[in-house]
């Protein structure tokens, strides 16, 4: 009743889709927002499940076998929301009427939300698990629940569907989410590894910051306008006489003085706001959709507050303080705007350090 070679070509194509996606996210998608990311896989997840179904196995005019539940499987291990998992059952359950109402179409719909229903189960009260045991519980559970489901919807007649249908399809089908939940796994691995190396390539490694390279590639995208066309402000930060901590305390100590301010930096902003490690003790800061005056006034919160108190360090209290340069976007071309915050910078450091300078200001910014 269930032709083999049917059912490896309805595996062949559901593989087909789930590499493919995932050559796609992996790929292209690394630097998409996280709603668009999951949008997608949610698509993805049920346009899958319709395939399957596509090209499933017609045991007559309204019966069709597939490997629609797989999708299910999927979520159920590996979504980041235990909403998604129904999410992804419903749609399922919805493309099946695509092919026709019937009682059939009713019972299939049914079928795979309650497929989705136990994985979100299973999903609650096996969380802790170590991921292994998770997998096999929810590929031999689902499984089974697929096949109960089916066996009492009466759609097949009983003494038919387990003798003829469930000796085959059954351990086919747990091989199968096992080899499929492998390969997911396997992307979402190689997913990880690439964001990480990605991540790394772009972060100063002392500080975690940005470093100059990835700030050059965000000011680029600020000034072409690929990150919208509001204002910004440009920010250069350098630490006032930080070769005399070094020189005095050493250079892990410097090291960690460098750490210290980098987290009041990134601790004291916004999440827009681009902080990078310009080189050595210098930082910027890049401030969107922000006024020179409020730029000023959040950059030297952060002075006072660091000034206030002194960098405490094995023991020892060191004090810090920092200068700073800034330069507004809509006062100068974006030829001009890291010369004039430079300058600016070395204007505050000229009169006396501890200060904030704006470009194209001649009143001290703090």
């Amino acid at each position: 009743m269930l032709d083999v070679k049917e059912f490896i070509v309805n595996a062949s194509v559901l593989i087909a889709i789930i590499y493919i996606s995932g050559l796609i996210y992996k790929q292209f998608l690394m630097n998409a927002p996280q709603r668009s990311k999951d949008l997608l896989l949610l698509g993805l997840a049920v346009f899958s499940g319709w395939t399957s179904m596509l090209f499933g196995i017609h045991l007559d005019d309204n019966v069709i076998f597939d490997l629609r539940f797989i999708p299910v499987i999927i979520a159920a291990l590996f979504a980041k929301n235990a909403l998604f998992i129904f999410i992804v059952g419903f749609g399922i359950g919805l493309a099946r009427l695509t092919f026709g109402l019937s009682e059939a179409a009713v019972a299939g719909m049914l079928n795979v939300m309650t497929i989705a229903a136990a994985g979100m189960l299973i999903r609650l009260l096996a969380r802790k698990w170590p991921l292994f045991k998770r997998i096999v519980l929810t590929v031999i559970v689902l499984n089974l629940v697929n096949v109960v489901f089916v066996a009492f919807a009466g759609i097949i007649p009983f003494h038919e569907y387990f003798a003829l249908v469930t000796p085959v399809a059954l351990p086919m089908n747990i091989l199968l989410s096992l080899l499929i939940v492998w390969m997911i796994h396997d992307l979402h691995h190689e997913y990880i590894s690439k964001r990480n190396l990605i991540e790394s390539a772009r972060k100063d490694p002392l500080t975690k910051l940005y470093n100059r390279r990835a700030f050059m590639s965000y000011f680029h995208q600020f000034l072409t306008g690929q990150r919208g066309d509001g204002p910004f402000v440009l920010a250069f930060i350098d630490i006032d006489h930080f070769k005399q901590v070094n020189d005095t305390h050493g250079h892990l100590v410097g090291d960690q003085v460098l750490q210290e301010v980098s987290g009041h930096l990134m601790h004291n902003l916004r999440s827009i706001d681009i902080v990078a490690r310009y080189g050595g003790e210098e930082f910027v800061v890049i401030l969107p959709e922000c006024s020179l005056d409020n730029a000023a006034a959040a950059i030297d919160r952060i002075r006072a507050s660091i000034a206030a108190k002194p960098i405490c360090i094995n023991d020892t209290d060191i004090p810090i303080t920092f200068s700073a340069g800034l330069a507004a976007s809509t006062q100068f071309n974006s030829e001009q705007l890291l010369e004039k915050a430079d300058d600016a910078l070395y204007e505050a450091k000229q009169s006396g350090r501890n200060k904030i300078i704006c470009a194209g200001s001649e009143a001290i910014c703090s």
